[in-house]
């Protein structure tokens, strides 16, 4: 006989009846969800006076004849009544606002566009990761995704820095338009709100209505009432908990879980070294002064054709090309962005009476299998090389497939390129097939475009160095 349909109501809790559960099923949650209590287990076993603290702790709350459930817990609760054959229904009553309009400026590592999509696929989802392994970044992308108006809450003031220059980095959301619960300032973002949990634990009906997603930042060190308390007064369409480990020192790492979701994706340390310091060279850093009004990824090929045409950029280019010859054996090397660019350059730097010449070597038919690959596979034919030329203008696909056939102490990055596992691969090799001498890089950085210039900070953490220290006084 089959059971009755369990409605399942979500809004700022879990509601489903307190009567009529499978026996097996409300056994099972009755196991999840309440439990013993760390502190007291811990002085109980010490020996030391209890008080007034409980011996149980219950998730549970009873509404009449309902039971009232933390939201996290929403897919076991779902897992469980597909294991126990219960029938289930979900009735969805969160907050989905208007969406915001919001762009993510900058690229996703590989290990970070994985954890996203993992946060993407669930509306409640925790991320665990270290210090500096970009759990912020992974959440601002998430967030442009989503495009509902957000609040972050954070349990510690000194981390406000760091996520205020990361909105305004990463979302280019000025820091006016940032809104702020911080030490009696009370101030609703329309696309973005930061929030000290102490702070909008007093204050959280001012926010409730104005926003469909909560983010919780360094979740192991937040209070047990931010949980039990603040996470339940909002009603968001999403959630998402950043913890730095897995444990909380007062055990209750469960909690993180049960009120905000599921560890959807552990950022391992090799994670987040990924690409660190692997690139080792001197890097000279050119600031331009190239400008485009970029809004979105809909402008990034008109923008990348305005770059490649710049006859200022070229100019400095050059300049640098010229100053290389008079002290460096040939070839120079040229990452460009093609034809555009090549005529450009090739056009600057015939008129001081360089020899550049382009590579158009005949390339294999790209499967797209390559991406990934730690080394890219050399082609077939890369014999068509100018290795006689003074500079060589190489695009970079040419240039992943070609690097053995070339050697050159100097790579200039003449456009502004994302360093894939190949193109790493390649610029590391390139020195080693001359003298042995220790590679020189210009980078050029196109800091008046905020994407290219968050660009040129990823190359930064690819050189294991940090971009300001590397950017010379212009």
């Amino acid at each position: 006989m089959s059971s009755k349909v369990l409605n399942i109501l979500i809004a700022d809790a879990i509601k489903i009846p307190s009567q009529g559960l499978l026996p097996a099923l409300d056994r099972k949650i009755q196991e999840r969800l309440v439990f013993t209590n760390p502190e007291y287990e811990a002085r109980h076993n010490r020996g030391e006076w209890i008080g007034s603290i409980p011996p149980q702790i219950s998730c549970i709350r009873k509404a009449g004849r309902s039971l009232l459930l933390p939201r996290g817990f929403l897919d076991q609760l779902v897992e469980l009544c597909k294991k126990f054959q219960q029938p289930y229904r979900i009735l969805d009553r969160r907050r989905l606002l208007d969406p915001e309009d919001m762009e993510f400026y900058g690229q996703l590592k590989d290990y970070q566009q994985d954890a996203a999509e993992a946060i993407l696929d669930k509306d409640f989802a925790t991320l665990i990761g270290g210090h500096k392994s970009g759990k912020t970044v992974i959440a601002l992308y998430v967030v442009s995704q989503r495009r509902q108006p957000t609040l972050v809450m954070i349990p510690r003031l000194n981390l406000l820095e760091s996520w205020m220059s990361k909105i305004e980095s990463f979302l280019q959301i000025p820091s006016s338009e940032v809104g702020l619960f911080i030490e009696g300032t009370h101030k609703p973002g329309k696309r973005i709100t930061v929030a000290h949990t102490g702070e909008m634990m007093r204050h959280w009906r001012e926010m409730r209505n104005r926003v469909g997603q909560i983010v919780l930042a360094d979740c192991e060190r937040c209070p047990s009432k931010v949980f039990t308390h603040l996470v339940p007064s909002f009603d968001t369409r999403y959630m998402l908990g950043l913890a730095g480990t897995a444990q909380r020192r007062d055990r209750l790492s469960r909690f993180i879980y049960y009120y905000l979701g599921d560890v959807v994706y552990s950022i391992t340390e090799k994670d987040a070294r990924e690409g660190r310091g692997i690139i080792q060279a001197d890097v000279v850093a050119r600031a331009t002064e190239f400008e485009f009004p970029y809004q979105s990824r809909s402008d990034y090929l008109s923008m990348i054709q305005a770059l490649m045409r710049d006859k200022d950029r070229a100019r400095l280019i050059a300049d640098d090309i010229q100053e290389e010859l008079r002290e460096h054996s040939r070839p120079l090397i040229v990452l460009s962005g093609g034809e555009e660019q090549n005529r450009t350059l090739k056009e600057e730097l015939e008129g001081r009476g360089i020899d550049a010449r382009v590579c158009e070597a005949s390339l294999p038919e790209d499967n797209g299998e390559r991406e990934d690959e730690e080394e890219p596979e050399e082609a077939a034919v890369c014999a068509d090389i100018p290795l006689d030329a003074e500079a060589i203008l190489v695009s970079s696909k040419t240039f992943t497939r070609c690097f053995r056939n070339l050697s050159s102490r100097v790579l200039f990055l003449a456009v502004p390129v994302y360093f894939k596992k190949p193109l790493a691969y390649a610029i590391r090799s390139l020195h080693g097939n001359g003298s042995g001498e220790r590679l020189k890089i210009y980078d050029y950085v196109d800091q008046r475009v905020s994407l290219l210039d968050n660009y040129f900070r990823m190359r930064s953490y690819n050189y294991g160095a940090h971009p300001n220290a590397l950017l010379e006084p212009h």
